[in-house]
């Protein structure tokens, strides 16, 4: 078996800066820090999983580069270019779809068989971030989204953040599991708040996640979508008028 040499393309450059101080990969081997008047070299591959998810890189087969303008379309953080199979890998783990059921008198949901492998075995019952409607997270993906919140209120101390994170967290349920007829108990709190009396609910893909909301009120929003559609297409083709002049 033969075992690629993978970098971590960030900027054009390929860069990181540390005050005022470029550290740069050495062969793919190693990085430099300074320390105390001196430099460490640490192996690359002890940080590359971290440098992947918490710097925002793409892993990239080293074979590809230089081959980029071969490849579309671009990584949305990176903007490097994705090959076939990286866009077919990336784009099968969104959820999509919209899948009606019933909750039952205890509350349990029955979890849709297109959703429950990608879900994974351990998940999260959240609100949505509007507070409409309740999330159901893959348990990697609401703890990435907590690092964010966590990281920005660090940065950035804010009242307005800091009240959001507290009633996020103070309404968000880990260790959820489905029984074996894979169903999941609606913490009741979240139920009440969020569906009302309401028993039939539609089960939506929301990208990272799945989206619960009663089919009642997801019928209107939909309506008031239809609606508005010229106005949204006219956002996006402002949204890509913006691409096109930067390139």
């Amino acid at each position: 078996m033969t075992h690629h040499t993978c970098r971590i393309l960030r900027k054009d450059e390929r860069k990181l800066e540390t005050g005022k101080n470029f550290i740069e990969k050495s062969a793919c081997k190693h990085l430099q820090f300074p320390n105390r008047g001196g430099m460490i070299r640490v192996p690359f591959r002890v940080i590359d999983d971290l440098f992947c998810e918490f710097g925002g890189g793409e892993r990239v087969d080293e074979n590809q580069v230089g081959q980029n303008e071969c490849l579309t379309p671009t990584n949305m953080r990176t903007n490097v270019p994705l090959s076939d199979e990286q866009i077919l890998e990336k784009q099968r783990k969104r959820f999509r779809g919209t899948y009606n059921h019933s909750l039952d008198g205890k509350g349990r949901l029955v979890i849709p068989l297109a959703f429950r492998q990608e879900l994974g075995e351990r998940f999260v019952i959240a609100p949505e971030f509007d507070f409409k409607s309740i999330a159901i997270y893959p348990e990697m993906v609401f703890m990435r989204l907590c690092e964010h919140y966590e990281r920005l209120n660090r940065k950035k101390k804010n009242a307005q953040l800091m009240n959001y994170m507290q009633w996020f967290n103070s309404m968000s349920y880990t260790d959820q599991e489905c029984d074996a007829q894979g169903r999941v108990l609606l913490p009741a709190k979240l139920r009440s708040m969020m569906l009302g009396e309401e028993k039939d609910v539609d089960i939506m893909g929301n990208d990272d996640h799945l989206r619960v909301a009663a089919t009642i009120n997801n019928m209107a929003n939909f309506e008031l979508f239809k609606d508005n559609l010229n106005a949204t297409w006219a956002a996006i083709d402002e949204l890509e008028d913006g691409e096109d002049e930067k390139e």
